[in-house]
């Protein structure tokens, strides 16, 4: 960056080194010595000029402020647009000056006269009037700033002028914000006296950075317009702030301005109030305008609404929402607890409570309570005499009840009322033939909290089934059957084992000993079983069987079934119908000769196998 003695040179030098044709065309005003003027700020040097009878200041950088060229650009054009009275006109010179053979941006502003405004209090400390009109000027003058969405970023008595008239001109734009540099990062942190203590870390610029210089050069304006003391007690007219100071700002309650000023009564404690809650914040985006706030604390509060989910009854132990709605407020307590930041609570009544909600607004304060009636919730009991009836035979149920703190009972058959009045203690008969869900119904003591208790009785088909085999009696490796059929029935098991509700099982592999199967049903009611018993035939043992030979005239061959037979059994109450001599194994005997055959024949049996003697003889005969 350029430094000043060689801005001087080049301002010196305006013909061919300034750029700026409206600067270029000005006469710089000079001292009595003949030396430019100059005014030396920490980033730029102004130069006074004059042209075409009007008073101009030529502004050029001699410390880098960043990317000047836009912020510059959109600054003027921002301005500009505006037309704001309190605005000076400002153009931005892009190739405005040449300094040391190098291109440099300018700014040009029309020349305010005036003073500033810290020696305008000073000179008016005793007129009241001018000081209260100048801080409604200076009121009106942000209240604009605002609707703009402007900020001047060093709001500071350096930079304020005003003119004779009490008119107020903001000066020095280096630091000033639009929405259109919305997101840009501070560059200029302000004069500190004037500054909110979180101004130093901030980063990015908005409209809110001005918020608390305003209040404290408004506050400052009136409460020296109220005590003009206040102007050399803390030496304002040699200092480089109004009353207020940046140490004041660590601990503002206890700073001594900050009693002074509370003393005066009137609105210096709402306006107190308000440098509190802006010190409270933790950053400068949840500040609001003063004057916003001080219109909304200077009204009555109003509680609109202040009310329980429960109503104003309750049961013991149950949770209600207590709700508020709550116009112009700066806190709200509950019960002596700050919910300045809520609009409803969640509690859990226990016994009957008050509740007091108490909002303050400013300096006024008004107050609400709410008391909760708490009650013992209700107990219940239900029985029936009987929960499983058998479908068919319309039994009869008898139901007790028993209820203690309600309001009203009500007795249900199936959602139907059938009872609207009935007693604490009470009973109920009636026959019942389908499922019946009885409820008995009631109201709490707290007049609208439902309660209800059921008992279902329930009416079931008995289980009906058929179980039986196609032989009773069996020989082994003989196979048989099993059949059965059920309804109505939960479980079916054959022998302990879970089977389906019908069908048919095959033994095929027969038994080797008499054999009991189990069928078992279960219903609702209980277990039914019917056994089948099948038994096993012995087999026939063959002692000895004698058979006579007939002559033998030539060799034959003899063949005798020695095998066990094989019994079929029709009727389950003869004993043996029908006997077949297995022929699938038999002895070849060859005979040449008078033989004696002899067969094993149990003797209880002859009778059977005298059949087989005769087939042997008819045999013989044939060969």
């Amino acid at each position: 960056m350029p430094t000043i003695p060689n801005i001087r040179t080049s301002i010196e030098n305006q013909q061919t080194l300034i750029l700026d044709p409206h600067a270029r065309a000005g006469q710089f005003l000079r001292d009595k010595r003949d030396r430019l003027i100059a005014y030396t700020g920490g980033f730029t040097v102004v130069y006074p000029y004059i042209v075409n009878n009007e008073k101009w200041a030529l502004r050029c950088w001699h410390a880098d402020l960043g990317n000047v060229r836009k912020r510059f650009n959109v600054i003027s054009k921002a301005i500009q647009h505006s037309k704001a009275n309190y605005l000076c006109d400002f153009v931005y010179v892009d190739e405005g000056i040449v300094v040391d053979g190098k291109v440099y941006p300018t700014t040009r502003m029309r020349w305010v006269e005036g003073m500033t405004i810290k020696n305008y209090i000073c000179k008016h400390k005793n007129s009241k009037n001018k000081l209260q009109q100048l801080a409604e000027n200076f009121l009106l003058m942000v209240q604009d700033m605002h609707r703009n969405k402007f900020a001047h970023g060093d709001l500071q008595h350096g930079n304020i002028v005003v003119n004779d008239k009490g008119e107020l001109f903001l000066v020095d734009y280096d630091s000033f914000y639009c929405p259109d540099l919305k997101g840009e990062r501070e560059i200029i942190t302000g004069l500190k006296d004037y500054q909110h203590p979180l101004r130093q870390s901030n980063l990015i610029i908005s409209e809110k950075i001005d918020y608390f210089s305003e209040l404290i050069i408004y506050l400052s304006i009136l409460a020296i317009a109220n005590n003009p003391a206040f102007v050399d007690k803390y030496q304002v007219t040699d200092s480089e702030h109004l009353l207020f100071e940046a140490k004041d700002f660590q601990d503002i309650k206890k700073s001594s301005i900050y009693n002074d000023i509370l003393i005066l009564g009137n609105e210096f404690p709402i306006l107190l109030q308000i440098l509190e809650v802006y010190l409270s914040k933790t950053s400068l985006s949840d500040l609001q305008p003063f004057d916003v706030l001080l219109e909304q604390l200077t009204k009555d509060p109003i509680i609109n609404k202040f009310s329980a989910s429960c109503g104003e009854k309750i049961l013991n132990g149950k949770y209600t929402t207590i709700s508020w709605d709550i116009d112009n407020f700066t806190q709200i307590f509950l019960n002596d607890k700050d919910v300045t930041n809520l609009t409803s609570k969640k509690l859990k009544i226990n016994s009957t409570s008050t509740y007091t909600l108490k909002v303050i607004n400013g300096r006024k304060q008004i107050s609400r309570s709410l008391t909760l009636s708490a009650f013992p919730s209700p107990t219940i009991s239900i029985t029936a005499s009987k929960t499983k009836l058998h479908k068919g035979r319309n039994e009869s149920v008898t139901l007790n009840w028993n209820v203690q703190d309600a309001m009203k009972i009500i007795l249900l058959q199936n959602d139907s009322e059938i009872n609207k009045e009935c007693s604490f203690n009470g009973s109920f008969n009636t026959i019942v033939k389908e499922t019946t869900t009885f409820t008995i119904k009631i109201i709490a003591l707290d007049e609208k909290t439902e309660f209800t208790k059921s008992v279902i009785v329930e009416v079931f088909p008995d289980a009906k089934f058929t179980f039986k085999t196609d032989k009773e009696y069996v020989l082994p490796t003989v196979p048989f059957t099993l059949s059965w059929s059920t309804i109505h029935a939960k479980t079916v098991e054959l022998n302990g084992i879970k089977i389906k509700d019908s069908g048919i099982k095959v033994i095929s592999s027969g038994i080797d000993k008499d054999t009991t199967y189990t069928l078992s049903v279960t219903d609702e009611f209980g277990v039914k079983e019917k056994s089948i018993e099948v038994k096993m035939l012995p087999l026939p043992i063959i002692k000895s069987l004698v058979v006579p030979m007939p002559n033998i005239e030539k060799n034959i061959t003899l063949n005798v079934n020695l095998n066990v037979p094989t019994f079929s059994v029709d009727s389950l109450n003869d004993d043996l119908q029908k006997i077949d001599l297995n022929e699938s194994k038999s002895r070849v005997i060859g005979i040449d000769k008078p033989q004696k055959v002899e067969l094993n024949l149990d003797p209880s049996k002859l009778s059977i196998w005298s059949k087989i003697r005769k087939n042997i003889t008819k045999l013989f005969n044939r060969n």
